[in-house]
């Protein structure tokens, strides 16, 4: 039995190893023309052909601020589907071309999908594991503004305090590398890397509002205050 697991568990890392690479993953634009536009590189290192698709969401959020993704035409994506040859890599240009009179930042989803490739006669597939890949693509208004507004909340003592992140800006907040400073008896400075799994999201869309625990994170004493330092901004 361990030596069927170790077999399959090496079949998926050659599987993974020959997987195909997005860059970027994630990326921001403006709506305006000139600045609207981001340009996307899909390796193939795989021996065999790699047949794709584009598909293009744009997010909007529930009450729980889980993602809903809807088909959208605001964004223009070529070629929408071409084949990847073996061991080379195919450029894809982005564009948006909604309404530029952005209020505030909005978010989509570019998903690439793999396609499964079919033998002949038959048309049986050739492979039956598929791998697609959803970036995420900010698009910001022209006259964008960050303002992230910061409060300590510590309305219960034995659960510890939190820190409430409000973005009251009309354009997305980057958290990526950012600085938590804890003030107890003296002030604790931790990484971006210590804390970023406590965060539900990295990117804090326009009215939204996000906590992060510290009970994990102070070291000792009450909190007497917190705030987070943008990467920006330092």
């Amino acid at each position: 039995m361990l030596k069927k697991t170790m077999l399959w568990l090496l079949v998926l890392v050659a599987v993974l190893v020959d997987a195909y690479e997005v860059e970027p993953m994630i990326a921001e634009i403006q709506a305006t023309s000139g600045n609207n536009r981001v340009t996307y590189r899909v390796a193939n290192p795989s021996e065999t052909t790699l047949p794709l698709e584009v598909e293009v969401y744009k997010r909007s959020f529930d009450d729980n601020q889980v993602e809903q993704l809807i088909e959208t035409d605001d964004i223009i994506v070529l070629p929408p589907q071409v084949e990847v040859a073996a061991q080379s890599y195919q450029v894809f240009r982005a564009q948006f071309i909604g309404d530029p009179r952005l209020a505030e930042t909005q978010s989509y989803r570019i998903v690439f999908k793999q396609l499964p490739l079919k033998n002949e006669p038959d048309g049986e597939p050739e492979i039956s594991m598929v791998f697609n890949f959803a970036t995420l693509l900010f698009v910001n208004p022209q006259q964008g503004i960050e303002d992230l507004q910061q409060q300590l909340a510590c309305s219960n003592p034995a659960d510890g305090c939190e820190l409430v992140l409000t973005n009251n800006g009309n354009q997305v907040v980057n958290l990526n590398g950012s600085q938590l400073i804890i003030n107890t008896d003296g002030e604790q400075t931790v990484d971006w890397a210590l804390y970023r799994e406590l965060l539900p999201v990295s990117y804090l869309m326009p009215s939204h509002t996000i906590r992060l625990a510290l009970a994990s994170l102070s070291e000792q004493g009450r909190v007497q205050d917190a705030r987070i330092e943008l990467a920006d901004d330092r």
